[in-house]
């Protein structure tokens, strides 16, 4: 039963979450035609936000793994919100 967990822990690691989450929501938010409406400048800013959570937390890991994945989030965030900022402001 042990390694039954083990398997399933290593699969729903709480780590690869944003990338399933938060990463495709930015990424269709993003290449989306039409401008901004209310609830999808909402939406924006709360993923940029999880994504910068999400990297904070991870790269105070020890682990190098843990710190990269943390890296990638932010670089995500701040690349997701620097396009998102310029695409809201033309």
């Amino acid at each position: 039963m042990s390694e039954e967990k083990k398997k399933w822990d290593d699969r729903l690691n709480p780590l690869y979450f944003p990338l399933f989450t938060a990463i495709p929501v930015e990424g269709w938010l993003t290449l989306k035609a039409s401008p901004f409406s209310g609830v999808e400048v909402t939406l924006f800013i709360i993923g940029v936000l999880f994504l910068a959570f999400a990297g904070a937390v991870e790269t105070n890991s020890e682990e190098g793994k843990h710190r990269a994945i943390g890296y990638i989030y932010l670089l995500s965030a701040l690349l997701f919100g620097s396009i998102g900022l310029f695409k809201w402001l033309t």
